[in-house]
């Protein structure tokens, strides 16, 4: 499947695809490019520069050299057209080159903004924690639970995706930066807010498959968007709220007099808003929700 845009903003690519691995497909180590994983190869490559026939045959040809998104090294996997005059695309999985990934997996490949391939493989909980509701304010591992058992989850998904080193979300200011947020953060708001709505508690929502509690997003009562206004973190606690969907979705795409009935219930139950973060009058905070 093609990337989403969310998906090029986490991974700072130009485009990508994914899909899940078979047991099948584990098994035999090989995977068969299809849509639009076969046009990003084969862009790349040249169809004329990928070998027709089995490996053995052409091993130099059949090696193509990929940049492993989970090290950040280059590795070589072959790439072939095993049968002639079809366009059936496989390539073979070798765990001795870096990447095996195991059956029910989801391997993803893309151009990234420096024009390398690159290709990885993660396990489907921390893809799905990957999910972006809205690109403006992405949610970021909504739906995880910080009870016993949940920070080894936590501290699996930070460790594969190497979330110390990896800007989660990418939001300019009006100095151009680029600024870095902590999923963990949403998960301790979430906590506090025993994962109810902080517009209105008595909002019901589904209940998640993930924590078998309310399912709940975080947003950023002042968008990230605006920390080049300011010299400390706007990824702090204070400033993160639990919502639910539907409320979540009123922030950014409600009519102007509806989005500021949202803006007023959460100024007043966070006095110190306005203190932190210097919001004299809860008219400045129109401006960053566009009324």
């Amino acid at each position: 499947m093609k990337f989403e845009k969310f998906h090029n903003l986490f991974f700072d690519s130009l485009h990508g695809a994914f899909s899940r691995v078979t047991d099948r497909e584990a098994y035999d180590s090989q995977i068969t490019l299809t849509g639009e994983e076969y046009d990003i190869v084969t862009n790349y490559f040249g169809v004329q520069n990928i070998h027709i026939g089995n490996v053995a045959s052409n091993r130099r040809k059949a090696s193509k050299r990929f940049l492993l998104y989970n090290t950040g090294e280059f590795i070589n996997l072959n790439l072939v057209y095993p049968k002639p005059n079809s366009l059936e695309l496989r390539l073979y999985l070798a765990r001795k080159n870096g990447f095996k990934p195991s059956g029910g997996m989801i391997w993803f490949i893309f151009i990234n903004k420096s024009n390398q391939l690159t290709i990885g493989a993660v396990n489907e909980l921390v893809w799905n924690s990957l999910g972006q509701k809205d690109i403006d304010d992405p949610v970021y591992l909504e739906d995880i639970d910080n009870t016993a058992g949940s920070e080894s989850i936590i501290d699996e998904i930070a460790a594969e995706l190497n979330l110390e080193n990896v800007v989660i979300e990418k939001s300019r200011g009006s100095r151009g930066d680029v600024f870095k947020r902590n999923p963990k953060l949403a998960i301790q708001r979430f906590q506090l807010s025993k994962f109810s709505c902080e517009v209105d508690g008595s909002h019901e929502t589904f209940t998640s498959i993930k924590t078998g509690k309310p399912f709940v997003e975080a947003h950023h009562f002042i968008p990230m968007m605006y920390q080049g206004e300011y010299s400390f973190s706007l990824d702090q606690i204070e400033n993160i709220i639990c919502l639910c969907p539907n409320c979540h979705s009123g922030f950014h795409h409600a009519i102007p007099s509806e989005k500021i009935q949202y803006i007023g219930k959460i100024y007043e139950k966070r006095p110190s808003l306005s203190k932190v973060f210097s919001l004299a009058e809860i008219t400045g905070l129109y401006n960053c929700y566009d009324i």
